[in-house]
C-alpha cells in the first residue's frame, strides 16, 4: 500500500498518542505513529457512529482520536490499515492490521 497520494491528512495527538491520519487516491488507510509500539497493533477498533479509533493491542484498546466523517469512510472501505513509525535506530516500521468495525466502542485504558 504506497501512501504518496494524500486525500485525507490529519494529525492528532490524544493521551499521549501522536497519530497522522491519511487516505490515498485509490481510498486506501494508514495510520502514522509517533511510537513503534502502536505501528504493532493486533488491529484497529473505528467507532463509525462517533467517528473515534481505537488500536488493539494485546487484547487492550487504547483511544487513539476522532477523526472526519470522511477519514471515517475511507476506514470503512477498506478491510486492513497500513501502520507506520519510525524505530530508535531510524528504520521505518511498516505493518498492516486489520480494521474493526463497531458502533458505539469503549477504550480501555
Amino acid at each position: 500500500m504506497k501512501m504518496s497520494a494524500q486525500l485525507c491528512n490529519s494529525q492528532h495527538e490524544m493521551e499521549g498518542i501522536q497519530a497522522a491520519f491519511m487516505s490515498n487516491h485509490r481510498g486506501e488507510v494508514c495510520i502514522s505513529f509517533s511510537d513503534p509500539v502502536y505501528a504493532r497493533a493486533d488491529s484497529i477498533l473505528v467507532d463509525v457512529k462517533k467517528g473515534f479509533i481505537y488500536v488493539i493491542i494485546h487484547e487492550n484498546s487504547f483511544f487513539i482520536s476522532g477523526v472526519s466523517e470522511i477519514m471515517t469512510q475511507s476506514f470503512s472501505n477498506n478491510k486492513r490499515v497500513l501502520l507506520t513509525a519510525v524505530r530508535p535506530d531510524g528504520s521505518l516500521l511498516e505493518l498492516t492490521a486489520p480494521i474493526r468495525l463497531e458502533s458505539g466502542a469503549q477504550g480501555n485504558k
